[in-house]
């Protein structure tokens, strides 16, 4: 009896082991990222600089909406209180400074996610032809749903998709991800916003 009990308890740790935990990607990197919404005629292709660890994040965008297309250089800062984002028309060379209203989202898999699978991009059956991804969903309680893709290796973004009722649907699509930030510099406000 007692070594049924033993060889219940190794496989109920073995099976508890098996169990997949979301990955953790680096807290710093630079991409290049594209969203889409068709429904809104919008497009946005932007190169992003991340501080997943102080909560900013640095976009250089340029923005296609209906006919129009505009260009900003956006600095969100969650890490003060309120948040504070400085969005420069690179244009204009305007600058609007506001509080920010949305909290702080990191592109990372959020804790309690569910694991569905794994997936090449490209192919496995060609060696160097294919990038190995994890693919995870939540729906959180307030009914907002994430959706995510990441490497395998080293747990970099490939796709992020997010879901709310006051958002809509925002896919982005990450490229070229490099670790670590270039310019320590890049999460200071622009001049003309101070």
């Amino acid at each position: 009896m007692k070594t049924l009990l033993l060889f219940a308890a190794v496989c109920l740790a073995v099976a508890h082991s098996q169990i997949l935990q979301p990955c953790s990607p680096p807290p710093l990197w630079e991409a290049r990222i594209s969203r889409i919404d068709p429904v809104k005629q919008f497009s946005e292709r932007a190169k992003v600089s991340y501080d997943g660890a102080n909560k900013r994040v640095r976009r250089i965008e340029e923005v296609n909406l209906l006919q129009d297309k505009e260009f900003f250089d956006v600095l969100y800062l969650h890490n003060t209180e309120p948040g504070t984002e400085y969005r420069l028309n690179l244009k204009s060379k305007e600058c609007e400074k506001k509080e920010l209203t949305e909290p702080w989202r990191p592109f990372e898999v959020p804790p309690n996610a569910t694991f569905l699978g794994e997936s090449y991009i490209g192919t496995g059956a060609v060696p160097g032809a294919g990038v190995l991804t994890e693919l995870w969903e939540r729906t959180f309680e307030s009914g907002d749903k994430f959706f995510g893709a990441y490497t395998v290796e080293g747990c970099i973004p490939i796709q992020d998709e997010f879901y709310s009722n006051r958002t809509g649907l925002v896919t982005t699509l990450f490229f070229d991800v490099v670790g670590g930030i270039s310019d320590p510099n890049v999460f200071i406000p622009p001049k003309e916003c101070v």
